[in-house]
């Protein structure tokens, strides 16, 4: 697919773009491209573009590029660094999507009012400083916030729909994370609220801020579900991802529910999810869609999401399963604190020789002795904590 600069075609290849002041960067596209990434090396590896996080960008040096179909190109922005102006820009020039990374270091008051930008997601990163006031347009946006939900401030008009993912950690015993006020974005319609289906939980005590909604979806581990029965006025409703529903209210806690999903959800809930959809399809049919699939034994819980390796590459993955698989077996008949020393190590040092073990990996590794040393096994025999992190420090070289 040629890209048309300043309405002539060019055939994907390289072309000067002159992204900051000085030497023009060189943009290289592929056949099909319809986005462009750009920021620090560090940060983004793989960018289309790298500049430094405080880098003045020249926005309208995107402006001659289009489409063959003569939309503006690149449709989908990935950007890391502290330029806002981009905000200003696409108050002339509607961009699609939107990704932001800011690493800011000091308050920014940002005035998207008049913005066309159809999808935004902002990643508020651990260690920014400054803190984000955001004004929106009165609508026709679509607003995901990812991570520390604290630094950004909302107001103006409310999204069309609203994303939250906020960071939580790795620990699923560690207490349910609240959401922080959300402030003008308490009114939304429609919500969905992301999270890790291995990861600490988030309370939903969080949504009983939220007192206008009619639409709601779930992903991953969150608490206190019986809480979601204050959303009363409910219309559809999406679970996924879901290890643990305890406490789930019954569907006829909804009256005005007519769209329902369920998938990839624990068993014995699900089950009984099922049957309440056939109850009240008889009372009253399903206007849109309800379904209810992938209900999961609490063991694939616990291989899938209970190990931390599921976000690693899928052969680094499948190694760190087959060694867990080992450590867990040798423990299940250790006769002494050695047996148990012997298991503990044997996973570590299973590591040992893989290339480029990353700092987030070498975390995971030391969750997963953690794990190992809870087993009851281990515990039957004596094993604290520190013994066990102990063993993982001195026999491990990343």
């Amino acid at each position: 697919m040629p890209i048309l600069i300043d309405g002539t075609p060019h055939e994907d290849g390289i072309f000067p773009l002159q992204l900051t002041q000085g030497t023009a960067h060189k943009l290289k596209t592929s056949p099909g491209q319809g986005s462009l990434s750009f920021g620090p090396k560090e940060q983004l590896p793989k960018a289309d573009l790298w500049l430094a996080a405080d880098a003045p960008v020249l926005w309208p040096c995107f402006d001659p590029f289009a489409t063959p179909a003569g939309s503006p190109w690149p449709r989908n922005f990935y950007y890391a660094g502290n330029d806002s102006g981009f905000f200003a820009w696409a108050q002339h020039r509607p961009i699609e999507g939107f990704t932001w990374y800011p690493q800011l270091q000091q308050d920014v008051h940002i005035d998207a009012s008049q913005s066309k930008i159809r999808e935004l997601s902002i990643h508020l990163q651990q260690g920014n400083l400054g803190h984000i006031h955001l004004k929106l347009p009165e609508q026709g946006l679509r607003l995901h916030l990812h991570g520390q939900l604290s630094q950004i401030t909302v107001t103006g008009g409310l999204p069309d729909s609203l994303s939250l993912n906020p960071a939580t950690s790795k620990n699923p015993a560690d207490a349910p994370l609240q959401l922080p006020d959300m402030g003008a974005l308490k009114k939304v319609s429609t919500l969905e609220l992301g999270n890790g289906a291995g990861k600490q939980a988030i309370s939903l005590q969080s949504l009983l801020q939220f007192s206008e909604l009619e639409s709601l979806a779930l992903w991953g581990n969150h608490s206190d579900l019986a809480l979601l029965s204050s959303c009363a006025q409910l219309k559809a409703l999406s679970l996924r991802l879901m290890p643990h529903l305890q406490g789930l209210p019954a569907l006829q806690t909804w009256p005005e529910l007519d769209f329902f999903v369920a998938y990839n959800v624990e068993e014995a809930t699900g089950k009984r999810l099922r049957q309440q959809l056939k109850d009240r399809a008889k009372e009253r049919p399903w206007a849109e869609h309800a379904a209810v699939g992938q209900l999961r034994k609490p063991e694939w819980w616990a291989k899938e999401y209970g190990r931390p390796f599921s976000g690693w590459p899928a052969a680094r993955a499948k190694m760190g399963h087959a060694a867990y698989d080992l450590a867990e077996q040798q423990l299940s008949v250790a006769q002494s604190l050695n047996d148990v020393q012997t298991a503990l190590a044997g996973f570590t040092c299973r590591f040992n020789t893989v290339k480029g073990i990353e700092t987030t990996e070498r975390e995971d590794l030391g969750q997963a002795v953690n794990q190992l040393a809870q087993l009851q096994a281990a515990q039957s025999l004596g094993l604290t904590d520190k013994q066990a992190q102990q063993w993982f420090d001195e026999n491990r070289d990343y």
